[in-house]
């Protein structure tokens, strides 16, 4: 089973990851082209075409032990060296494991790319003057060399070992790839976790930054201090004497004395910090009202601006005070008049209520003299004349310019109208006889 789990395995699965890199130039890249990861081959170059947009689409066939690439990997066309003029090869700089993986044939955009610049296209991009300069440059260099081959030959000689001292390095550093490879997923965890709480990171930084710079800028006061110390260290230890010898001994007897008293404030106390908890926002809203920055927007603000304030009313007043004594006789003829004014502008619309085609219109039935008014218990009695006996009762009268508040309705049974105070806010200019009917 373990055999036949083996074949399945072998022949199932993916020998290769295929991918597409858009390139805004594919620097004479062929397909066949080496794929490289760290500087070890690690696919090939399947196909170069051009897309919809214009954009060099290269195709490229990843070794299934490279793979799979995750979203953030970046390539970049390079030459392997300035003697070769047509040898490409792309390489590529996967993204962290903890990053999406790319889907089967995906696209790595332009964005995540990078062409390779040729020496041709850099020198034509020069004017002519930085040619030059650039021509006497290396000119400069054979001319520095000239007359010093032997020690040239001689650093040339130290090539061999070092080469082999770093061949001895890699080949250890390869041997110990299962624990090369644990430090790197391990680092990727830990970059992960690093790149989701780099906000928290980055202000603890500038926080430690701003706190450095703090503490250099009081490096003066900080060496003052450090002058100062010895003395201060030395009267400290006179005033530790003092304070064992003679304070402590006192502040004993005042523990002992006021022992009765502390046993309720220790019940106390419990319950008080409930109420100083409620107090706090209560604190801190009064903090606000006394003290806010910015111009002209708390309670001091305000009682720096009082004395202007003062000497300002101080000449206005007098004149406020005599205009209200004046107006007094105005508001208490106004005062008792002002339910009959409410109650006229609520039932106004109630009149014009009723429209036809023309418009809103007001009906007004003149009834004159068509009631008799019988005293009786509840306060009054009407009865509807008949048509042939109206207008023979008492006659109209004019001339009611005094009238009452109230005067213009039927008075209730309790009359309460018309309305005359004889209190404090009396209203002597009305008299109670102009009413309906001419009674009270």
């Amino acid at each position: 089973m373990v055999a036949a789990a083996v074949v399945v395995y072998l022949v199932t699965r993916q020998s290769s990851y295929q991918y597409r890199l858009d390139f805004v130039d594919a620097g004479q890249l062929v397909t066949g082209d080496l794929v490289r990861i760290g500087g070890t081959p690690a696919g090939s170059v399947d196909s170069i075409s051009l897309t919809p947009n214009g954009m060099a689409q290269v195709g490229i066939a990843l070794n299934s032990d490279f793979g799979p690439l995750h979203s953030g990997t970046t390539a970049t066309i390079r030459a392997p060296g300035l003697t070769s003029v047509a040898s490409r090869y792309i390489d590529l700089s996967p993204a962290p494991p903890f990053k999406p993986a790319l889907p089967a044939n995906g696209v790595i955009p332009a964005s995540d790319t990078t062409g390779i610049v040729d020496i041709d296209e850099l020198f034509n991009a020069l004017n002519a003057d930085t040619r030059e300069g650039l021509r006497r440059l290396i000119r400069g260099f054979g001319a520095w060399y000239q007359g010093k081959s032997a020690q040239a030959n001689l650093t040339s000689r130290y090539f061999p070992p070092a080469l082999r001292a770093y061949s001895t390095l890699f080949s250890q550093i390869d041997a110990s790839t299962p624990s090369l490879d644990e430090f790197l997923r391990q680092t990727s965890k830990a970059l992960g976790a690093i790149d989701a709480n780099a906000p928290a990171l980055t202000d603890s930084i500038t926080q430690a930054r701003i706190t450095a710079e703090a503490l250099s800028s009081e490096n003066r006061a900080l060496s003052q201090t450090l002058v100062n110390l010895p003395g201060a260290l030395a009267r400290g230890s006179f005033t530790f004497y003092r304070l064992r010898t003679r304070v402590l001994p006192a502040l004993t007897r005042l523990v002992n004395a006021t022992a009765p008293t502390t046993g309720p404030l220790a019940q106390l106390l419990p319950r008080l910090d409930p109420v100083l908890q409620e107090a706090v926002p209560t604190f801190t809203l009064l903090s606000q009202l006394f003290f806010r920055p910015g111009p002209n927007n708390d309670l001091y603000d305000a009682l720096v601006s009082l004395p202007p304030l003062a000497r300002e009313v101080v000449a206005d007043f007098p004149h406020a005070i005599r205009a209200l004594r004046q107006s007094t006789p105005v508001l208490e003829f106004a005062r008792p008049y002002i339910p009959d004014l409410v109650a006229w502008i609520a039932n106004w619309a109630g009149v014009f209520a009723t429209y036809d085609a023309n418009g809103h219109y007001g009906r007004t039935v003149p009834m004159l003299d068509a009631f008799n008014f019988t005293d009786n218990a509840l306060g009054g009695l009407l009865t509807q004349k008949l048509p042939n006996q109206r207008g023979s009762g008492a006659p109209l009268e004019t001339g009611f310019l005094h009238r009452c508040p109230g005067a213009a309705i039927v008075p209730p049974p309790d009359h309460s109208a018309p309305f005359y105070d004889t209190g404090p806010l009396s209203n002597p200019h009305c008299r109670p006889s102009e009413t309906i009917g001419g009674r009270p």
